[in-house]
């Protein structure tokens, strides 16, 4: 399937691990939705002063955290699954 085609395929789930870095936190996110959606959500985070990577499953299962939340979106946002830093 051509990139035109899964980007209109409003079914379409793309799925990532992402480590992210603000000035007041450090966190690991896991999370999954349809590919606009994600470009949105890290350009927004971008946008906002966060140094964002693209991690691993491996990372996310040993990195150390203080608390962690799920938060789940309406149709073609995003499911998250967050690991906070104090």
């Amino acid at each position: 399937m051509s990139e035109e085609n899964i980007m209109a395929d409003e079914s379409q789930v793309q799925h990532m691990f992402l480590h992210v870095e603000s000035s007041d936190a450090v966190c690991m996110l896991n999370i999954a939705g349809h590919p606009y959606r994600l470009r949105e959500l890290v350009f927004m985070m971008i946008e906002n002063g966060c140094r964002v990577v693209k991690s691993s499953a491996e990372a996310y299962k040993t990195f150390d955290f203080d608390k962690e939340t799920v938060e789940v979106y309406d149709f073609l946002t995003s499911i998250i699954k967050a690991k906070f830093l104090p």
